[in-house]
């Protein structure tokens, strides 16, 4: 017996052709969204470990403010740390810069302090771009 035949129709090549371009853009964009919110992640992640990296000395300095004004280590001058001397921090250089009374308003009793750190960044590539800085800047004022 016969089976009667269907008028079943399918996809043309072309209408397939259309389908897998439109696709394919469609990929390309998804993946060049994930490609720039990964640099985004990894530029906010700089900056991030950046300000934590500056306040740490400044909290340290400012320990030390309380305890021993007079202390050898806040005595004015510029500290530089390298790339690899800061610990958990090895992708990171530090200079700290001390100025006493600075505009010689305050002689004796006060301090200003200024942390740089620098660092490069890490792209969407996976590679370092180029040096980046934040600064912070304060004063300290003796208890005294």
């Amino acid at each position: 017996m016969k089976r009667p035949i269907r008028n079943e129709r399918g996809f043309t090549l072309g209408e397939v052709l259309v389908t897998m371009v439109v696709l394919s853009v469609g990929l390309v964009a998804v993946a060049t969204g994930f490609q720039y919110a990964t640099s985004g992640v990894e530029m906010g992640n700089g900056e991030t470990t950046a300000a934590f990296v500056a306040a740490q000395r400044l909290e340290q300095l400012k320990a030390l403010a309380l305890t021993d004004w007079a202390s050898v280590t806040l005595s004015a001058g510029t500290t530089t740390e390298g790339y690899g001397a800061i610990a958990d921090a090895a992708r990171y250089r530090r200079v700290t810069t001390i100025t006493d009374s600075p505009g010689g308003a305050c002689t004796g009793s006060c301090k200003l302090v200024q942390v740089t750190v620098f660092y490069r960044p890490v792209t969407g590539q996976g590679q370092l771009d180029q040096e980046r800085r934040l600064d912070v800047v304060t004063t300290f004022v003796s208890r005294r």
